[in-house]
C-alpha cells in the first residue's frame, strides 16, 4: 500500500514537471517577436531517491521519487556573442565611413543639371572655354562678359560644393553628439541592470532572466558604437570596458563627455573622470596616432568612424601648402571631409591665384624702404609689388589693374610711398598684400629637434632711423640706398590673429622665429573658396578687365597665357608627392578618382563584414532565437508527457481502489 501511494507521488511529479514545461513554452511563444529575448529551456533532473534496503553486498536498494525541473537556462553561446559583437562593431565602422565618402561623392556629381567638371573645362559653358574665346579677341566686350559670367558661375559652384561639405560635417557632428548620448545611455543601463541582477540572484534560488536578456541586448547595441570588452563576475555583474577604459562595474559607472570647440562647434568625446578640465587637459577617447587596422582591432565602432571622417576643423588649401607629409597623413589626411576640403580648395586656390597673377602680375624686390604716414621709415625685404612695367590695364588705363577674383578681407594691393634707387626719388608703389598662409619651412635645431620656422625668403621688416643733414633732410649713400643711423631687430612681417596671437615667436634656442601653434589664420585674407568673389568693380564695368598693354596695344599675349593655364601642370595633390603635378583637369579627375577608390574599398569591406556579421548572427539565432515550430513541437511533447502522467496516476489509483475494496 505504501508503495502504491508513493507511485501516485511519482506520477504527480511528472504531471507538475510537464505542466511547468508547457508554461515555459508558452512564455517563449509569447516573446517570439520580443527584441532581445532569449529562449528559455527546461532541464529535468531526477527527484530524490528513497533507500528501501541493503543487498547482500551492502549496496543500497534505491527507488526514485519521480522527476523535477532542475533549472531553466538561457540558450546562449558566449563565444558567438563575442564574435557577433566584434563583427558588429567592425561592420559599423566601415559602413559609417563609406556613408561619409558616398556623401562626398554626391557633392561632386550633378548640381542643378551641370557637373562641376563641365564648369571647369567642359566644351560648352566652362571657365576654360570663356578664356579660349577671350584669347581670340581680348577687346571684344562679349568675350569679356563671358569671362565674368563663367568666373561667377565657377565661384558659385565651388562655394556650393564647399558649403555642402561643411554642412555635412555639421551633420556628422550632430550624429557624433547623438551617438555619445546613446553610448552613455547603454552604459547607465548596464550598470543599473548589474545591480538588479545582483539583488535578484543574491539568494541563489532565482535567476534574473529578463534582466540578463536586457543587459545582453544592451551589450549588443553598445558594440555598434565602439570596441567593448566585458567579463561576468561570480556575483552576476558584468565588468565593462569601452575603448579600453573601464566604464561600468557592480558599484559604479563612467560616461563620455563632450568637449565642444568654440570656433567650429565640433564635439570631441573625452573621459571626464580622467581629465583635468580646469587646466585644459582632456583625456580623449580616441588616439588616432595608433594605426587603424583589423590586426590591432582599431577599426571598430561607428563613433570612431564618425569622429575620424568629420575631422577636427574645416580645412582649406593652407592645410596642404608646405605641409609635413607625416603630420598631414596623421591629421587632415585621416579625415575624408578635411582631406576633400583641402584638396578641392587647393584646386580653386590654384585657378584663382594663377589667373590673378597674370591679370595683375607681381615682382619681388630684395629691399623696399617705405616712408610711413607717421613719418617713420620701414625696410621690407623680399616683398612683392605690382610689376608695373609688364602689367596690362583695362579700358580706364588705371593702375593697379583689376584682379578677377578678390578676397573678402583685403585688397590685392596697398599703396605706399617708397624710395626708388634707380631714380633717387620717393614714389608710389603698390605693395602686394600677402595671403595669411603657412609659408614656414622645417628647421633642425642644434638639439636635434625639427621645428617649423619663418622662411627668410618671405617678407621681413625692420624699423629704420635714417641719417639726416643739418636741414633735416634724409641722407643717401653713393649707391642710392638710404644712409641708416640705426636698425631695430628685423622680424617677419606678419599680422596678429583675431585672438591677439602673433604668427611667429622668437625662440631663445638657435634664435629662430618659430611658428606659433596658437596662431589662427585669417581666411578672409586668403584666396579660399568661401572668401573669394568676382571683382565687384568688374561686374559694374566689364571693360576694366585688363586687356590692353600700357602702350594701348591689345594684350593678345596675356590672353593666350590665360587660356594656356589649363595646359600647365602646376598642382600636386598630395604633400608626400610634390614632384607629381597635374593640370587643372587632371587634378580634378585624380581627386575624384582617389575618393572613388577609397569609397570602393570601404564599400566592399563593409559588404563583406555585413555578410560575416549576418552569418554569426544567424548561428547565434539558431541558439538563442525562438522558433515557433520547435516550441510547438515541444508543447506537443510536454502535453503527451502530461497525459501520460495523468494516465499513470489513474492506473495506480484504480489499482489501489481494487486492493482496498477486495480486502
Amino acid at each position: 500500500m505504501a508503495n502504491g501511494m508513493g507511485s501516485i507521488y511519482i506520477g504527480h511529479s511528472g504531471l507538475k514537471a510537464s505542466q511547468d514545461s508547457i508554461h515555459n513554452v508558452a512564455n517563449n511563444l509569447a516573446n517570439v517577436n520580443t527584441e532581445g529575448y532569449v529562449r528559455q529551456q527546461v532541464v529535468f533532473r531526477d527527484a530524490s531517491y528513497s533507500n528501501l534496503a541493503y543487498s547482500k553486498n551492502h549496496y543500497k536498494k534505491l527507488i526514485g521519487q519521480g522527476t523535477s525541473i532542475g533549472e531553466i537556462v538561457h540558450a546562449r553561446d558566449i563565444f558567438l556573442d563575442k564574435a557577433f559583437r566584434q563583427e558588429n562593431g567592425r561592420k559599423s565602422y566601415y559602413e559609417a565611413t563609406f556613408e561619409a565618402i558616398d556623401e562626398v561623392q554626391n557633392y561632386f556629381q550633378e548640381l542643378e543639371g551641370t557637373a562641376f567638371q563641365q564648369i571647369l573645362d567642359g566644351e560648352e559653358g566652362s571657365l576654360w572655354q570663356a578664356f579660349e574665346e577671350f584669347s581670340k579677341d581680348p577687346s571684344n566686350m562679349a568675350a569679356q562678359n563671358l569671362v565674368i559670367q563663367k568666373a561667377s558661375l565657377f565661384i558659385s559652384r565651388s562655394q556650393t560644393i564647399f558649403k555642402g561639405l561643411k554642412n555635412y560635417q555639421n551633420n556628422i557632428n550632430i550624429q557624433i553628439s547623438e551617438d555619445i548620448d546613446k553610448i552613455n545611455g547603454y552604459i547607465r543601463q548596464i550598470a543599473d541592470l548589474n545591480k538588479q541582477i545582483q539583488a535578484i540572484e543574491v539568494g541563489g534560488r532565482e535567476t534574473a532572466m529578463n534582466e540578463r536578456d536586457a543587459r545582453d541586448y544592451a551589450l549588443d547595441q553598445l558594440s555598434k558604437y565602439g570596441k567593448i570588452q566585458y567579463e561576468e563576475r561570480a556575483n552576476g555583474s558584468v565588468t565593462l570596458k569601452f575603448e579600453g577604459e573601464l566604464v561600468a562595474d557592480n558599484m559604479f559607472y563612467y560616461t563620455i563627455g563632450k568637449k565642444t570647440d568654440r570656433m567650429t562647434g565640433f564635439v570631441t568625446p573625452y573621459w571626464p573622470h580622467l581629465s583635468n578640465e580646469g587646466i585644459g587637459k582632456y583625456a580623449e577617447v580616441y588616439d588616432f596616432s595608433q594605426k587603424i587596422c583589423t590586426e590591432y582591432n582599431t577599426d571598430i565602432g561607428e563613433l570612431k568612424a564618425l569622429v575620424q571622417a568629420r575631422g577636427e576643423t574645416v580645412s582649406n588649401f593652407n592645410d596642404i601648402l608646405n605641409a609635413d607629409p607625416d603630420k598631414y597623413d596623421a591629421s587632415v589626411g585621416l579625415s575624408i571631409m578635411q582631406n576633400t576640403q583641402a584638396e578641392f580648395d587647393q584646386l580653386v586656390h590654384g585657378i584663382v591665384t594663377q589667373i590673378n597673377d597674370i591679370l595683375a602680375p607681381n615682382k619681388k624686390m630684395d629691399e623696399l624702404v617705405v616712408q610711413n604716414e607717421d613719418g617713420t621709415y620701414s625696410r621690407y625685404r623680399n616683398v612683392k609689388v605690382l610689376d608695373e612695367e609688364n602689367c596690362c590695364v583695362g579700358a580706364d588705363g588705371k593702375l593697379p589693374p583689376q584682379e578677377l577674383f578678390t578676397r573678402s578681407g583685403c585688397e590685392r594691393y596697398r599703396k605706399v610711398t617708397a624710395y626708388d634707387k634707380e631714380t633717387g626719388e620717393w614714389r608710389d608703389y603698390y605693395m602686394y598684400n600677402e595671403e595669411d598662409v603657412d609659408t614656414s619651412i622645417p628647421y633642425r635645431m642644434s638639439n636635434g629637434q625639427t621645428i617649423r620656422v619663418f622662411n627668410p625668403e618671405n617678407t621681413t621688416v625692420a624699423q629704420l632711423v635714417p641719417k639726416t643733414d643739418a636741414n633735416g633732410n634724409v641722407m643717401f649713400n653713393p649707391d642710392g640706398s638710404l644712409d641708416v643711423q640705426s636698425i631695430s631687430t628685423e622680424k617677419p612681417y606678419t599680422p596678429w590673429d583675431k585672438k591677439g596671437n602673433e604668427k611667429y615667436l622668437k625662440q631663445k634656442v638657435d634664435g629662430q622665429w618659430v611658428v606659433n601653434e596658437d596662431y589662427f589664420y585669417d581666411t578672409s585674407k586668403q584666396y579660399t573658396s568661401m572668401e573669394v568673389s568676382v571683382n565687384y568693380d568688374l561686374l559694374k564695368n566689364i571693360k576694366n578687365l585688363p586687356h590692353f598693354h600700357q602702350d594701348e596695344g591689345i594684350a593678345h599675349d596675356m590672353a593666350i597665357k590665360l587660356a594656356n593655364l589649363w595646359d600647365n601642370t602646376t598642382l600636386s595633390i598630395n604633400p608626400r608627392y610634390t614632384n607629381v603635378t597635374y593640370t587643372y583637369s587632371e587634378y580634378y579627375k585624380e581627386m575624384i578618382g582617389e575618393i572613388g577608390i577609397i569609397g570602393s574599398v570601404y564599400e566592399s569591406t563593409a559588404e563583406k563584414l555585413e555578410g560575416a556579421a549576418t552569418a554569426v548572427e544567424n548561428q547565434r539565432n539558431e541558439v538563442i532565437g525562438v522558433s515557433s515550430d520547435e516550441e510547438l513541437t515541444r508543447m506537443i511533447k510536454y502535453q503527451n508527457a502530461y497525459n501520460a502522467s495523468s494516465r499513470y496516476i489513474q492506473t495506480v489509483s484504480d489499482m489501489i481502489e481494487l486492493l482496498v475494496t477486495g480486502l
